[in-house]
This record gives C-alpha cells, structure tokens and sequence, in this order.
C-alpha cells in the first residue's frame, strides 16, 4: 500500500499542462503566424473528435489535449490583443485616456515619477485601436495632487512606444511583453486632474487606507527601531520598497528574497487565524468558510493583489473548500486547481518569475519534499530497543527535533530543486548557499508572520498595548534575520553572477524538473528509477555543463 503522501491524484494536472502548452505556443509566435480562426477550427474539431472517440482512451486524451491547447493559444492571444501593423511604427506622441490597475514603487531618485500598468480608456481616433488593451504608463505626478490608486482615472500626453514581441527575458520589456503589455507610455505630463470619483476609484481609495491603517498597527511602539520597522512592514505587506539597498542585496544575495512576497505562508496563517477566531465565536462551518474567504480577498486587495498573493488565495481557498465541502481534495488537487483558475483568468501570468518560481516550489514540496520527510521520519527509529515510556526527556526532545530537522532539511531540498535554477534564469545568480539560509530564516520567519497577523487583529481591535507587544517580538526576530543574513553573505562562495550557456536551458529546466518530478512521484520514487537522487543528478549534470560564470549581476 502507497504510503498517504504518494497516493494524492489531480484529475485537472492534463488539463492544465495543456492549456500551458498552448498559453506557451501563443505568446512566442502570435496570431501572424497562426491565425484565431485556425485557432477556433482546430479546437472545435478536435474537441468533436474525443467526444466521437470516448470510448478510446488514447484518441481521447490526445484529442481532448490538442483541444485544450488551441484554445489556450487563442486565449492568450485575444487576451494580449497584439496590433502587429504597429510594431514598424516608430515613437509617437500620443493622448491617451487611462485607468490604473497596478503601480509600482517610484525610485529614489525620481520620487515625483509615477508609473505602473493601466488600461487604455479612450485616444485620439487615428488610436483607437488600442482602446481596451493593458499599457504602461510612467508620468511625473504633482505633489499637490494624492498619488493614484488602483482605478484612478486621468489623461496624459506623452510618448507612446511599441514593446518587442520578442524582448529579452531579463530586461524591463521583457517583463513587459510577459505580462501581456504591448504599448508604453513614458514622459507623459497630466492634461487635467485625475478623476477619483469612480467605484474602482473608491474602492482603491478604500484600499490604499487599509494599507496605510495596517502599515500604520504594525509600526506600533517600533519608532526607535526604523530598520525592524521596515523589514517587518515588507514582510506583511509585500512592501518591498520598504527595504533600503543594502538590505535588498543582502537577501537577493542570500536567496531569501522570497520571504518578502505575499504567499502562501501569509495567506493560511491569516486564514488559521480568522477561522479560529469565528470559531471561537461559534459560527458555523460553511458561513464560517465564507466569511473568512471574504476576509482573505480584502487583504489581498489591501496588500495591492499581488499575483502572489492572488495564486496564494486561490490555493487556500481551493484547499479548504474542499475540505469544507467533504470533496476528495488534497494539497496536489488544490495547488493545480488553483493554477488552472489563475491561468484561465490571467494567461499571461504563465510566464511571470513569481508564478514560475512559486507554483514551481510548491510542486516539487508536495511531490518531492512530503514523501521524502515521510521516508526519513519512518526510518529514524532512535532506541528502538527501548519503550517509549523509558526514554526520558532528553530523548523524547532530541527525537521529537530530529524529526522536525529531517522533514525541514527534506522540505529544503524540494524547494532548491526549483529555486536554484529559477534564480540562475530569471537573475543571472547562483545561490547555493540559499539552501542553508533557508533552513536558518524559514523557520524564524513563520513566528514573525504569527505576530504580525495578532498584531493586526489586536490592533484593530483597538488593543495597542498588545499589538506593541507582538510587533516587539517581530522586531527582534526580524533583527536576528537580518544579523544572520549578513553572516550568511560574508561567506566565500554564497553567491556568484552566472548564467545558462544557452538561452533555452532556463525554460527547459524550468519546464522538465517539474515534470520529472511528477514522474518520480508516480512511480513511486523507485529505487531501480534512480529514487530521490535522480533531480539532483539532473540539476547537478546542468549546473556542470551549461552553466557559466558572468560579470554583471541583474538585480
């Protein structure tokens, strides 16, 4: 019998490595190309197919595949909404009217520039065809006049340029082109007050004060600590602008950088702790699920709906729905749930470092990390000649650590399987020293985010004396992070610029070692398969022949 780790299934995994299949052939070759209604034909026709073909498994499947996958491509493609009689066109001036959806921190050096991504309300009408379509925007905003928010309105003149089709992947028009931007629209000066008088406008006005409400709970009795301060509130936040420079490289160095997204870490420890409070309340299961889920959606959209955040929520919410609605679910089923509504919802987040890397490292936790930990903690049998009952303390507590260590060091592996090669793509850095960080700055973490959601709570509840309290043990957790790290950095070897010798090794690895993966969890990770060792042969065969070191370091 399969131990309970190996045994969960995802009935929708098919479905969705189709539909990324075709997400993936859309946005490298476009509707030039292969035309939608080539696209739609194809679709169609093999969707009839598997229908007529049912009752045979093979034609089924890869019918039903090549079905899923054309639309897929034609999903993408009329998502992105590509002109391409305006890629030849050169730099123009241009009206445009626009409504925020997403801005980015202003730098240091610029902090009157306001830029982010927006949609395109109205133009002039030699324009119009890109009324509707995802922009960016970055325009010099007065001082006099409330920074925008998510859904403020206002018209600008400015320079409207094409982004590549083909950007290069680690540069801003790459990230541009990934995240389905076809246009941007820079040196743009304001025609007018902006207008923040809409729903969308009201409501990221409501937003852009919870933050600053929740900004405000956490630095509570932390004046005379700024640096906690900050750290802390890029951490619950997903502030990232919050960290200066010298702690930025410091954890980009460390491979830790992570800990300062909104994830799936943030999202269930708010989601314990709503569902223990409406429990303690007494409201019942369903309601409670609700209530809590709602919960959950506001934080994100306060936190500015990171799509780490998003894909955190969805995953949380597809878990415990089924565990309240008593469906067969499991944490596998769940996390591939949860992609194919995010995918369908946002195709271009595909090819976004963060749902790589995040849906990537959960994978591998789930299929490589769980069964490996059962594995270890089942052979670790330390005095096994002895009952239980005469072990003593020191043996209960040095048993009952080794088993902790060994699922953490289990579940560290898992995830450098992924991270490794994902930050040797998508930053040019190898981080093998990040295994050893994470070991040390995950576990100190999760009490951190534990404060930080009773901070909020009794904050809001009015109980500052409390919150005080939480946010100092934050502090000076966030202080022994941060003391660590430094430690970490100054080790010979940590760290070093490098990079692929060829540019499709990146999405090759990042593409096969999830799939690998999935395969050695089927097959029960057999030894005469090579068992757990065989990821790591692979990463180890890769990292030897194709990679290389660089001299520069993209940040």
């Amino acid at each position: 019998m399969l131990p309970r780790s190996l045994s969960h299934r995802a009935p929708l995994l098919g479905i969705v490595v189709a539909w990324g299949a075709g997400l993936a052939l859309g946005h490298s070759i476009g509707s030039t190309t292969i035309p939608q209604a080539f696209l739609a034909a194809i679709a169609v026709s093999a969707l009839t197919l598997a229908w007529l073909a049912r009752r045979r498994t093979p034609i089924w499947l890869i019918s039903l595949f090549l079905a899923v996958a054309a639309a897929g491509a034609l999903r993408i493609d009329q998502v992105r909404q590509r002109l391409p009689e305006r890629d030849t066109l050169p730099p123009r001036e241009a009206r445009l009217q626009l409504r925020v959806e997403r801005t980015f921190a202003p730098r240091e050096n610029a902090p009157a520039r306001t830029s982010g991504i927006a949609r395109v309300l109205g133009t002039d009408a030699h324009l119009d065809e890109l009324t509707g379509q995802k922009i960016y925007f970055a325009t010099t905003w007065p001082e006099d006049i409330p920074p925008p928010v998510r859904g403020t309105e206002f018209t600008a003149l400015g320079l409207l340029t094409t982004v590549p089709f083909k950007a290069e992947p680690n540069d801003f028009n790459g990230f541009l082109a990934d995240a389905g931007v076809n246009h941007s629209f820079r040196r743009a000066r304001l025609e007018g007050p902006p207008d923040n008088n809409g729903t969308s406008s009201a409501w990221g006005r409501f937003c852009a004060k919870a933050d600053a409400r929740l900004e405000a709970i956490l630095r509570i009795g932390l004046a005379d600590n700024p640096a906690e301060a900050k750290l802390y509130v890029a951490m619950m936040l997903g502030q990232k602008q919050e960290l200066d420079e010298h702690h930025r490289e410091l954890f980009i160095l460390s491979g830790t950088m992570h800990l300062f997204a909104i994830s799936g870490l943030h999202i269930a420890g708010i989601a314990v702790a709503v569902h223990t409070l409406l429990l303690l309340v007494r409201i019942p299961g369903r309601p409670r699920f609700v209530v809590s889920t709602l919960v959950l959606w506001i934080y994100v959209e306060v936190t500015g709906r990171e799509p780490s955040a998003v894909r955190s929520f969805w995953m949380v919410t597809c878990l415990f729905g089924a565990q309240q609605w008593r469906a067969p679910g499991n944490s596998l089923a769940a996390l591939i749930t949860s992609a194919a509504v995010v995918l369908v919802i946002d195709p271009h987040q595909l090819f976004s470092a963060s749902f790589q890397m995040s849906y990537g490292i959960v994978a591998a936790l789930l299929l490589y990390g769980v069964p490996l930990q059962e594995l270890w903690i089942e052979k670790w049998r330390p005095w096994s000649h002895l009952p239980k009952e005469n072990w003593g303390c020191w043996r209960l507590w040095t048993e009952g650590f080794s088993r902790w260590a060994l699922g953490l060091i289990a579940l560290g592996l898992a995830s450098t399987l992924v991270s490794m090669p994902a930050t040797l793509g998508f930053f040019n850095l190898l981080t093998p020293g990040a295994f050893f960080t994470n070991l040390l700055l995950i576990p100190l973490s999760t009490p951190v985010l534990f404060a930080g959601v009773c901070a909020i709570i009794t904050g809001g509840l009015g109980l500052a004396p409390l919150a005080m309290l939480f946010n100092h043990a934050a502090a000076l957790l966030l202080a022994v992070m941060a003391w660590l790290v430094e430690r970490v950095v100054e080790v010979p070897g940590v760290a070093w610029p490098a990079g692929y010798t060829q540019s499709w090794l990146g999405p090759a690895v990042m593409a096969g070692m999830p799939a690998l993966l999935a395969l050695g969890y089927v097959r029960g990770w057999r030894p005469r398969d090579g068992g757990y060792w065989l990821p790591y042969a692979v990463l180890g065969l890769v990292l030897v022949l194709g990679v290389r070191s660089v001299t520069t370091l993209t940040p």
